[in-house]
């Protein structure tokens, strides 16, 4: 049976458990032409079938936007159904963001929601979320108080790809400063996260002066100065021992 002749049949009897072996098919061999068909399923189906087979929608325009730039409506499909949906779901989009990207402009919403998806509790969405952002030619500031928050975490995958987005995008020390400065992101570090930046950005003495002037002639929070210059002090001594 042809692809449309399986469609007609799907379609009138709106079947989710013969529409998902429907979806999986078309994910084989994805086509910019199964386009057509996503747009009914996406559009024209009842609420409680759409959630049964939202998943599948989702994987099969991640397949197909890895062979084809996408348009607005597929992004906004994407964005609209993270925001209503369960982990699996929302980790499954992140995953197809990722897959799109290298062939379809991503929207500021879409790099907003990834911001907003590093701090997932669910620690895979976190990740994925992560390795979305890291290929992405652009970083922007609103973004950077989620990976600030993301340093935090115990979890070494999580601190790794921090680590390497911070490299990439923020090579400078003085950009570091600017971002702690931005809606007052500074306060949001903990320990952790403090000695994970001086470690980054400062792998010898020379510069952790004036990052420390910078700080000291601040307007920030005294409490939280005070912990930032206390573990620059501390950063520093151990710096100084290995020279």
């Amino acid at each position: 049976m042809s692809i449309e002749k399986s469609f007609v049949d799907i379609k009138s009897s709106k079947n989710p458990e013969k529409i998902n072996d429907f979806l999986v098919e078309l994910s084989k061999k994805p086509n910019k032409e199964y386009l057509k068909f996503l747009d009914f399923f996406i559009m024209d189906l009842e609420p409680h079938i759409f959630e049964k087979i939202k998943l599948n929608l989702v994987y099969l325009i991640g397949e197909i936007g890895s062979l084809i730039p996408l348009e607005d409506v597929y992004l906004r499909f994407l964005l609209n159904t993270y925001y209503t949906s369960d982990r699996w779901v929302r980790n499954e989009i992140m995953q197809t963001i990722k897959k799109i990207a290298k062939n379809t402009e991503i929207t500021d919403k879409i790099i907003e929601l990834i911001g907003y998806a590093i701090n997932d509790e669910y620690l895979p969405i976190g990740i994925n979320a992560l390795k979305t952002l890291f290929i992405l030619d652009n970083n922007p500031l609103y973004v950077r108080r989620n990976l600030f928050l993301a340093l935090n975490s115990i979890d070494l995958e999580l601190n790794e790809l921090c680590v390497r987005i911070f490299e990439r995008f923020l090579p400078d020390y003085n950009e570091l400063f600017y971002s702690l400065d931005y809606s007052d992101n500074y306060l949001i570090l903990k320990t952790k996260a403090i000695r994970t930046l001086l470690l980054i950005y400062f792998k010898s003495p020379i510069n952790l002066e004036s990052f420390r002037e910078k700080i000291e002639s601040s307007t920030w929070e005294l409490k939280q100065k005070e912990k930032l210059l206390k573990e620059i002090d501390t950063y520093e001594k151990i710096l100084l021992k290995k020279i």
